[in-house]
């Protein structure tokens, strides 16, 4: 947790070592896991009113954003009072700076709703360059170096069921709305697990067609298998695919997990639910998979398809649930 506060006589300014109400919020949304950083985002001064922000990633009201390193803009300084001004990122995963009010006594602004804040900007007055000894880090690192210190973090869940039927083109389960989880650049590296749940029903009532099942990371597959023929059946099949993606190393990235699927023949319906454990044709299988993918390089899409070999209205795909978990 890189969240910190200058002692009294460091820094440029006393002011610095002030502890606000402000900052205590900010510590508390973090560690909540509310609105946290993820990785990087380290913010240093320079010769000018531009600081730089790395690249990184946060958590805003629960939601995961990659940020692109780039400057910020620190408004002009007031000719007589310092000012406290907030550099974050937005509840929209963009870069922002929430200038604050000049004083002889400064106050740091008040946050806009699920900002993620990452550092606070000393700005005194006639400042024409903001130095790193000016900037302290507000950073509340749920991820990165910290993972495995306390409990995972969720970075993507799916709480409301989606029905996709009547296609052939590849549904991707794990973010039915977009085509995947994106993973930030510099989040996935070396020491660090993705664990993944996700699962459903599906409905193969036409014909005979066939079901495949694809797993991939950063464009690679992992994982791809395809069913025999099913048989038409008005009886639901349940599916559930849990496994973990482990960084072995930052382009070096293992999969291993378990597949589980219903009959793919007739099923006798369970007496409450969707189901057939009865059944000794119910696969639960373990599931193996690699890629070399350079997980620093760029922001990375983790996905979960299933694709079946026909369009009918007949045969559908829900997806009740998914959960990515960074560990």
């Amino acid at each position: 947790m890189a969240w910190t506060i200058p002692d009294y006589g460091e820094g440029d300014s006393n002011i610095q070592s002030v502890l606000f109400q402000e900052y205590l919020d900010v510590l508390l949304a973090g560690i909540g896991g509310v609105d946290c950083v993820l990785s990087g985002l380290v913010v240093t001064g320079g010769a000018d009113m531009t600081p730089a922000v790395a690249k990184g990633a946060v958590l805003s009201a629960g939601i995961m954003y990659a940020v692109a390193a780039a400057d910020v803009t620190i408004t002009t300084a007031d000719a007589t009072n310092p000012r406290l001004d907030l550099i974050v990122v937005t509840a929209a995963g963009a870069l922002a700076v929430r200038a604050g009010t000049p004083a002889a006594a400064p106050k740091p602004p008040a946050r806009t709703a699920n900002d993620v804040v990452i550092a606070v900007v000393y700005v005194p007055a006639n400042d024409t360059a903001i130095a790193t000894s000016q900037i302290s880090d507000m950073r509340v690192i749920r991820g990165g170096a910290n993972v495995g210190r306390g409990a995972p973090i969720i970075v993507h869940k799916t709480t409301t069921a989606e029905t996709t039927n009547n296609s052939a083109a590849a549904i991707h389960v794990l973010k039915p709305s977009s085509s995947g989880v994106s993973i930030p650049s510099g989040l996935f590296l070396a020491g660090q697990i993705l664990r993944v749940r996700v699962g459903g029903n599906l409905l193969i009532n036409s014909g005979t067609p066939t079901v495949t099942f694809i797993i991939s990371y950063g464009g690679t597959t992992m994982f791809s298998d395809i069913t025999a023929a099913w048989t038409a059946d008005a009886d639901r099949a349940a599916w559930f695919i849990d496994f973990q993606v482990t960084a072995q190393g930052t382009s070096d990235q293992a999969l291993s997990g378990q597949f589980m699927l219903s009959p793919i023949a007739a099923k006798t319906a369970p007496t409450t639910g969707i189901g057939d454990v009865g059944s000794s044709a119910c696969f639960v299988t373990p599931i193996s998979g690699s890629a070399a993918v350079d997980s620093d390089a760029a922001n990375r899409l983790l996905a979960v398809t299933i694709t079946m070999s026909v369009a009918n209205a007949a045969n559908e795909i829900v997806v009740e649930t998914a959960t990515v978990e960074l560990i």
